[in-house]
């Protein structure tokens, strides 16, 4: 009888040869699991049984690019803003989006940090618990075996996958995978190569209070956007819910973002009839009904289109730019002031234009929050010396020209001193005799009935802005006044057009 040693090892040499010979059988189902690894679209309905509507079959198109960067792995490119009307499962193709982007990273050994965002950090941190839930369901682990949460991290605001299993190096970086934080509230700086965007803006009514509205802002651009990394990508999908909302001021290509629009109703290209974009989930007469009850909202959130909320706001194609003479029968400017330099206070706005004939050229204007009445002369002066009203001599002095200029104001509380220190500093002091102050003096109507009082010469197009002068600003509070949170461009430009059309043409006698 053999030896108990001789009889292990005997064991080991069979075990051996056996292993040597085994070989590792494919899956049936691997060539499953490569394709949800290859194509977003299959995964969504293989993990998550979600096939894609037509809809998001462009966003995919648009999240899934196939490029590559330093950091980014099959969904590098530009900032991207999609908006999709309510309903159209934004947040599920974000979090699905997510959970695969992060199994791909994983199977590319290469790590990936998430600021996931949102309107604020509860709802932010909703939208984590589900991506986790995602990551930890049975199929997505045949799919990407090598992810899972690492036990230490694991809430819901701050979590990471475990990059040792994953064969990930990590050493001396922050080990996290996703960091969930709010747009409205305070946002922790975490450098980042992936930023998502996930519904920015939740109601309306919040969205209109101007100081959300710029700490969601600055959040952004202060916070956010300097901790990404280069190569890396913030993508955006969201809702409109009014004219000066994120995705109109900071999310838009003027800021080198690629803005994709998505409206409820679309017009069939072939037979021009509408059409529900997503006719297997919201009927046409469903969102027909809707947009009866409520045709701006549906506006807003449903077709993504921004709208004139008051009938007395001017509409954008009445607003005329264009080359502007250079001489006039008159010249102006309209003052509207304002007394504080807070965020909250009112601008203090200057106008300057020129009547000839029966129209008034918009030749330039000023729009700042100064607080004393000197630093609002400077600027008036500065304005009037960039289109030689006034001189500048070489020791700063200034001096008249032959150019006159009236110059038209409220007479009421503050703006009454601003005429005071213009009568001693412009013309007791500098002398500057061209310039001819109007104080406006009982005008008891209120800005709309102001406003009514020229909308007739916009109507006309007689109203023609220097087009080479960047009028935003003025532009806004006008194609939005009422709704507008300022309206002292609105205010100065009434003053002006006021005052011009009751001066006459200057007649020489002999």
């Amino acid at each position: 009888m053999p030896s108990p040693s001789n009889l292990h090892l005997a064991y080991r040499r069979n075990a051996k040869a056996s292993a040597a010979k085994h070989r590792f059988r494919k899956s049936d189902q691997e060539e499953i699991f490569q394709k949800a690894r290859d194509d977003f679209g299959f995964f969504c309905a293989y993990v998550a049984d979600k096939p894609p509507a037509p809809h998001h079959m462009d966003w995919h198109r648009q999240l899934v690019t196939n490029e590559d960067t330093n950091c980014l792995t099959k969904i590098a490119g530009p900032n991207i803003d999609l908006l999709g009307p309510r309903g159209s499962a934004k947040s599920t193709v974000l979090g699905l989006f997510t959970a695969w982007a992060i199994g791909i990273h994983t199977t590319a050994k290469k790590p990936l940090q998430i600021l996931y965002l949102s309107y604020t950090v509860d709802i932010a941190r909703s939208k984590s618990a589900t991506i986790k839930r995602i990551i930890e369901t049975k199929k997505y682990q045949e799919v990407f075996p090598r992810v899972r949460l690492l036990k230490n991290a694991t809430s819901n605001e701050y979590w990471s996958i475990d990059h040792k299993f994953a064969g990930i190096d990590t050493t001396g970086e922050e080990q996290f995978t996703l960091c969930a934080a709010g747009l409205k509230g305070s946002v922790t700086s975490k450098r980042s190569q992936l930023v998502i965007i996930d519904d920015p803006v939740k109601s309306a009514a919040d969205i209109g209070n101007p100081d959300i509205r710029k700490m969601m802002r600055d959040n952004w651009n202060a916070v956010i956007a300097p901790t990404m990394f280069e190569g890396g990508r913030a993508i955006c999908l969201g809702t409109r819910y009014r004219h000066d909302d994120i995705h109109a001021t900071t999310f838009c290509p003027q800021n080198n973002w690629t803005q994709i629009v998505l409206s409820a109703i679309l017009n069939n290209p072939e037979t021009g009839d509408e059409e529900s974009y997503w006719p297997e989930m919201w009927s046409l007469d469903y969102l027909k009904e809707k947009k009866r009850q409520a045709p701006i909202a549906f506006s807003f959130q449903y077709m993504n289109k921004i709208v004139r909320q008051n009938e007395l706001s001017l509409a954008p194609e009445l607003l005329v730019k264009a080359e502007i003479a250079t001489e006039f029968d008159c010249l102006g400017v309209g003052v509207d002031l304002s007394a504080g330099v807070k965020e909250k206070n009112d601008y203090t706005v200057m106008v300057l234009g020129g009547r000839l004939g029966d129209k008034i050229h918009i030749i330039d204007y000023r729009r700042l929050r100064v607080m004393g009445n000197l630093e609002k002369l400077d600027a008036m002066k500065e304005l009037l010396h960039d289109w030689s009203i006034i001189g500048q001599q070489a020791d700063g002095l200034w001096f008249p020209t032959y150019n006159t200029c009236d110059i038209w104001s409220e007479a009421v509380q503050y703006q009454a001193s601003l005429e005071a220190d213009f009568k001693r500093v412009c013309l007791n002091q500098e002398n500057l005799y061209n310039l001819i102050w109007h104080p406006v003096k009982g005008f008891r109507a209120d800005k709309l009935a102001r406003f009514r009082g020229i909308m007739g010469m916009f109507e006309d197009r007689k109203i023609i802005f220097n087009r080479y002068r960047n009028f935003t600003n003025m532009f806004e509070e006008l194609t939005n006044f009422g709704v507008s949170s300022h309206d002292d461009c609105v205010d100065a430009l009434v003053w002006l057009v006021t005052g011009l059309m009751k001066r006459g043409q200057l007649q020489l006698d002999y």
